[in-house]
Protein backbone atom coordinates (compact mmCIF):
# COMPACT_ATOMS: atom_id res chain seq x y z
CA UNK A 1 0.00 0.00 0.00
CA UNK A 2 1.39 3.41 -0.94
CA UNK A 3 1.71 6.25 1.62
CA UNK A 4 -0.01 9.02 0.38
CA UNK A 5 1.57 12.76 1.47
CA UNK A 6 -1.33 15.49 2.71
CA UNK A 7 -0.43 18.77 0.89
CA UNK A 8 -2.14 21.99 2.49
CA UNK A 9 -2.18 25.16 -0.83
CA UNK A 10 -2.48 28.58 -0.67
CA UNK A 11 -2.21 31.45 -3.43
CA UNK A 12 -2.71 34.74 -3.63
CA UNK A 13 -2.60 36.97 -7.24
CA UNK A 14 -5.00 40.10 -8.56
CA UNK A 15 -4.75 38.31 -11.65
CA UNK A 16 -7.94 36.73 -12.47
CA UNK A 17 -6.70 34.60 -15.30
CA UNK A 18 -4.17 32.92 -13.08
CA UNK A 19 -6.85 32.68 -10.48
CA UNK A 20 -8.89 30.36 -12.85
CA UNK A 21 -6.09 28.27 -13.98
CA UNK A 22 -4.89 27.49 -10.68
CA UNK A 23 -8.17 26.63 -9.75
CA UNK A 24 -9.12 24.24 -12.77
CA UNK A 25 -5.62 22.55 -12.43
CA UNK A 26 -6.26 21.36 -8.77
CA UNK A 27 -9.87 20.19 -9.08
CA UNK A 28 -8.73 18.53 -12.26
CA UNK A 29 -5.01 17.35 -11.25
CA UNK A 30 -5.74 16.16 -7.63
CA UNK A 31 -8.48 14.86 -5.28
CA UNK A 32 -9.52 17.24 -2.84
CA UNK A 33 -10.85 20.15 -1.50
CA UNK A 34 -10.64 23.69 -3.79
CA UNK A 35 -11.57 26.94 -2.57
CA UNK A 36 -11.46 30.27 -4.60
CA UNK A 37 -12.58 33.33 -2.84
CA UNK A 38 -11.37 36.88 -3.97
CA UNK A 39 -7.91 36.73 -4.62
CA UNK A 40 -6.90 33.69 -3.79
CA UNK A 41 -6.93 29.48 -3.92
CA UNK A 42 -6.97 27.38 -0.78
CA UNK A 43 -6.77 23.97 -1.13
CA UNK A 44 -6.06 20.68 0.72
CA UNK A 45 -5.16 17.11 -1.58
CA UNK A 46 -2.47 14.23 -1.44
CA UNK A 47 -0.06 13.10 -3.12
CA UNK A 48 2.04 9.98 -3.67
CA UNK A 49 4.60 9.95 -0.90
CA UNK A 50 6.02 13.18 -1.22
CA UNK A 51 5.23 16.96 -2.57
CA UNK A 52 4.03 16.82 -6.17
CA UNK A 53 6.78 18.29 -7.62
CA UNK A 54 6.54 17.76 -11.76
CA UNK A 55 2.80 18.86 -11.29
CA UNK A 56 3.46 21.98 -9.13
CA UNK A 57 6.02 23.34 -11.70
CA UNK A 58 3.63 22.23 -14.61
CA UNK A 59 0.86 24.67 -12.78
CA UNK A 60 3.53 27.46 -12.55
CA UNK A 61 4.89 27.48 -15.95
CA UNK A 62 1.05 27.89 -17.23
CA UNK A 63 0.95 31.20 -15.27
CA UNK A 64 0.67 34.49 -16.86
CA UNK A 65 1.80 36.58 -14.09
CA UNK A 66 5.08 34.24 -12.31
CA UNK A 67 6.29 37.52 -10.55
CA UNK A 68 2.78 38.30 -9.30
CA UNK A 69 2.21 35.45 -7.77
CA UNK A 70 2.13 34.04 -3.88
CA UNK A 71 2.51 30.46 -3.50
CA UNK A 72 2.84 28.67 0.03
CA UNK A 73 2.41 24.49 0.19
CA UNK A 74 2.47 22.60 3.20
CA UNK A 75 3.25 18.77 2.35
CA UNK A 76 3.79 16.28 5.03
CA UNK A 77 3.49 12.06 5.35
CA UNK A 78 3.64 10.89 8.77
CA UNK A 79 4.62 7.21 8.01
CA UNK A 80 7.98 8.17 6.88
CA UNK A 81 8.17 11.24 8.84
CA UNK A 82 8.51 13.69 5.71
CA UNK A 83 8.15 17.33 6.27
CA UNK A 84 8.28 20.01 3.32
CA UNK A 85 7.38 23.82 3.24
CA UNK A 86 8.13 25.69 0.05
CA UNK A 87 6.97 29.49 -0.79
CA UNK A 88 7.13 30.98 -4.21
CA UNK A 89 7.00 34.51 -4.54
CA UNK A 90 8.57 37.29 -7.05
CA UNK A 91 9.08 34.57 -9.43
CA UNK A 92 11.77 32.13 -6.99
CA UNK A 93 10.88 28.64 -5.21
CA UNK A 94 12.37 29.21 -1.44
CA UNK A 95 12.25 25.71 -0.17
CA UNK A 96 12.04 26.24 3.90
CA UNK A 97 12.17 22.58 4.63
Amino acid sequence: MANYATNIFHARTENKTDLGKIEAFLDETFNGFVNRQGDSVDAEFSSRWVYPEEEINKLVESLEAKDKIYIKILTYEFEDEYVSFRVFSRGKWNIKL
